[in-house]
């Protein structure tokens, strides 16, 4: 279980983000990079963390989105 999320993982993810542009769940990340849902996760809350992503809730659903930039 201590599989270590690799950079080119968080970057994948991040490109991902940038290429939709729009919020989406774990589980749309998940099967757009073909992961379990679990390492997806584990990958967003990763990138949550260090400030890259962010979560945000509508009608009870989290969805998670790029960090919109100030300015």
């Amino acid at each position: 279980m201590a599989e270590e999320i690799s950079t080119e993982l968080k970057d994948k993810v991040v490109e991902l983000f940038q290429t939709k542009n729009k919020m989406m769940t774990s589980r749309d990340v998940a099967k757009a990079l073909d992961l379990d849902n679990r390492t997806a996760k584990k990958v967003l809350t990763e990138l949550v963390n260090a400030g890259i992503l962010e979560f945000t809730s509508y009608g009870g659903a989290t969805f998670i989105k790029l960090v919109e930039s100030a300015g």
